[in-house]
């Protein structure tokens, strides 16, 4: 006779709780971990807002992800790290890095704020915030802009959306007779001391048009070993993520299919590093070449007399690799590994 009073009290209670305190039980808090993709609504903008007046004012597509995980407790939000930022500007061929925090909720309304710390091409990081808004009913999808002058007059401005990925999405590969070099390169002349690389990284597509696909490159897990001793125990461990760029033959040029790799790679505990491969041919007709195979050169400077460049030769993976060592995929794909 006692149940059902407490059942309605229970639920009267629910109606009332505060927007934030509610949406806290019921988010993807079941998700640790979680690779967020930029949509095709995202854009990039630079120049004059109101109420300035010049003409200097242009934009750019934005593609690229994050990695987003449950961040400090807060009574009234729900708050997450955002890391990992790895965003590519197509056409000003700029990469954006950072990191920052992301947080809905609320006591009266809901609302959420997007704040990220960038690094934009070669300039200084720069903070970049959404502000406090209302919205947010569409997460775990993410859409606000953000800027650092709250667009007004000269300014820089994100437009993101974003949502969450499936780790199927996520294609693995894995390294096999890959290595790293330091030596000389380009009309330099001295030797060249190579090393033996294992490891893997996944691929995320991020768009796809009759030109071409590009995509993400992440969770790279690498390991430069001792050419003397092939031990892990002596091994540098590189991480990072980057993006992978592909652009099709042309009916007047049919086997000039190209591709490129940018990424940003943590080496032994210290960086990140820029590595680049520059535009460089996909491969020969009838060679097993992508999407079966990467095998592409990226160097910290350019091919330029004395270089440092990892030579990526990697076999795409049916499915995903068992549990081991860095050569055998220690985590599924798109789960960030524990410290």
């Amino acid at each position: 006779m006692t149940r059902r009073p407490t059942l309605l009290m229970v639920f009267s209670l629910l109606l009332f709780l505060p927007a934030g305190l509610a949406l806290a039980q019921t988010t993807i808090s079941s998700t640790p971990d979680q690779i967020y993709r930029l949509t095709p609504r995202s854009s990039f903008e630079e120049g004059c807002f109101d109420p300035c007046l010049c003409f200097a004012h242009f934009s750019d597509a934005l593609i690229g992800t994050w990695r987003m995980t449950p961040g400090a407790l807060d009574p009234r939000f729900r708050v997450y790290d955002i890391t990992d930022v790895n965003w590519f500007l197509p056409g000003l061929d700029l990469r954006v890095t950072g990191k920052g925090t992301y947080r809905i909720g609320g006591e009266f309304a809901l609302m959420h704020q997007l704040a990220l710390d960038l690094v934009v091409g070669d300039r200084p990081v720069q903070h970049f915030d959404s502000g406090l808004v209302l919205g947010g009913a569409e997460f775990p999808e993410i859409n606000l802009t953000i800027s650092i002058n709250n667009m007004v007059c000269h300014d820089t401005v994100f437009h993101v959306s974003a949502a969450p990925v499936l780790l199927r999405e996520i294609v693995p590969y894995s390294l096999q007779g890959s290595s790293y070099n330091e030596g000389c390169y380009g009309p330099c002349d001295c030797a060249i001391v190579s090393r033996p690389l294992i490891g893997r990284f996944g691929l995320l597509t991020l768009r796809a048009s009759d030109t071409g696909i590009d995509y993400a490159v992440l969770d790279i897990r690498w390991a430069v070993r001792d050419a003397s001793t092939l031990t892990l125990s002596t091994a540098t461990l590189v991480n990072g993520y980057g993006v992978y760029l592909t652009r099709a033959a042309t009916i007047a040029d049919p086997a000039g299919s190209t591709q490129r790799m940018i990424l940003d790679l943590i080496e032994g505990g210290k960086g990140p590093t820029r590595f680049d491969s520059g535009l460089v041919p996909l491969g020969a007709p009838g060679d097993e070449r992508f999407p079966l195979r990467v095998d592409i050169d990226v160097a910290e400077h350019g091919f330029a007399c004395y270089d440092n460049v990892y030579s990526i030769h990697a076999k795409r993976r049916t499915a995903m690799m068992t549990p081991g060592t860095v050569d055998t995929e220690p985590t599924p794909i798109g789960v960030k590994p524990a410290p």
